[in-house]
């Protein structure tokens, strides 16, 4: 079931549509072309969809493929921005900024130092 999708079932599914064919994307990901052909069959098959209709020379995305597209491409961002942030917390580059101002102080100047350090 869903429990058994891979990142790397979602990252070949996501070069066979960016690059048209599943020869293509073999090419881009160094794999042979079976195994990106294999990767999204089992894709398919573990999430009961069919994502491509493959009756033409080139492989065209379902309307449930659309869909599910846009789903494997949040998920891989997602993971693609938990991973640059636990690498820059384990550099020591803090995620977050606090600042403390006295509540007498100039709120234009508050305002302004926020937007030049926004720029």
């Amino acid at each position: 079931m869903l429990d058994g999708v891979s990142l790397d079932q979602l990252r070949t599914f996501i070069a066979a549509v960016d690059e048209g064919s599943f020869s293509a994307a073999a090419r881009r990901l160094n794999r042979v072309q079976s195994a990106v052909s294999g990767w999204v069959s089992a894709l398919e098959e573990q999430i009961g969809i069919t994502l491509f209709d493959r009756s033409g020379r080139f492989p065209k995305l379902t309307p449930e493929g659309v869909l599910i597209l846009a789903d494997a491409r949040a998920i891989v961002s997602g993971v693609d921005t938990l991973k640059a942030r636990a690498k820059l917390m384990t550099l020591g580059v803090e995620a977050e900024l606090s600042v403390v101002f006295d509540v007498f102080f100039p709120t234009a100047a508050i305002s302004e130092a926020a937007r030049a350090f926004a720029k």
